[in-house]
């Protein structure tokens, strides 16, 4: 039952990377000719379409090429699943000319839980790949990419978590969608430390189309890394983070929505 859950699951998350892919083409060439180039949006259509066919690969190879889907993939898809969903709905409202964020005030119960949570889910997630990574000598070489892609995805994640901080003090806000983003982020580098433990474990195989898919994704993480940096610093001016924020301590609280 899990196997068909993990494969499931996977190419569901999969087309909606895809179909965010396909939606930020639409706004970048809406926006194109008045705004010029956005080098979030170009960031983004990268990270869409190398994440995207990573989880169609491998869900496809859990429903139909024999790989075991493993009960921590489940688990960590699970905890990524809704905050992707969320960020993606958000995404979809912006396209048709809504909001595209949400203003959450002050601090809300479960949002002072989520440190407490997370760092409780990362303990299991951690002493659950240990145990997995027992008796492996080396990580599996075709895996490496996956080990750029936590370390990347996680620095991603903790610059747009910090954003989000630094707005809260100053406003006592929250970006709904930044910190879906932030989120989104962070699940996804678990996900991919998961997939390194199974992989190094002999659970998991890394074919070459998998390897290419992985390998290209490095560079497109490391661009996003760069332009969310650049922009929380002020380097940046991207009409996606909204151009009429010159000031940088002002423009981080929109890095991760776009309008």
């Amino acid at each position: 039952m899990i196997a068909p859950l993990v494969g499931m699951t996977n190419l569901v998350l999969g087309t909606v990377y895809a179909c965010y892919g396909v939606m930020t083409l639409v706004e970048m060439k809406r926006g194109w000719r008045t705004n010029g180039f956005s080098h979030f949006g170009a960031a983004w259509l990268c990270m869409a379409f190398t994440c995207g066919p990573h989880h169609l690969d491998h869900g496809l190879h859990v429903l139909m090429a024999g790989r075991v889907g493993g009960s921590l993939d489940l688990l960590t898809i699970a905890v990524g699943f809704p905050v992707g969903v969320a960020w993606f709905l958000l995404r979809v409202e912006a396209l048709f000319g809504g909001r595209g964020d949400r203003t959450i005030a002050g601090t809300p119960v479960w949002l002072e839980a989520m440190p407490t949570l997370a760092a409780s889910y990362v303990a299991v997630v951690a002493a659950s790949i240990t145990g997995l990574a027992f008796g492996v000598e080396r990580l599996a070489p075709r895996a490496w990419p996956n080990v750029l892609l936590v370390l990347l995805y996680a620095a991603i994640g903790v610059l747009l978590l910090r954003t989000q901080l630094r707005t809260h003090l100053k406003s006592g806000q929250w970006s709904a969608s930044g910190l879906s983003l932030a989120f989104v982020m962070l699940t996804c580098a678990v996900m991919h430390a998961v997939y390194v433990a199974y992989a190094s474990a002999g659970r998991y195989d890394v074919d070459g189309h998998g390897l290419v898919i992985d390998t290209v994704g490095v560079p497109a993480a490391a661009y996003f890394l760069w332009v969310t940096w650049a922009l929380h610093r002020g380097w940046l001016r991207d009409w996606n983070a909204t151009s009429t924020l010159d000031a940088p301590e002002r423009r981080p609280e929109l890095i991760g929505a776009p309008t």
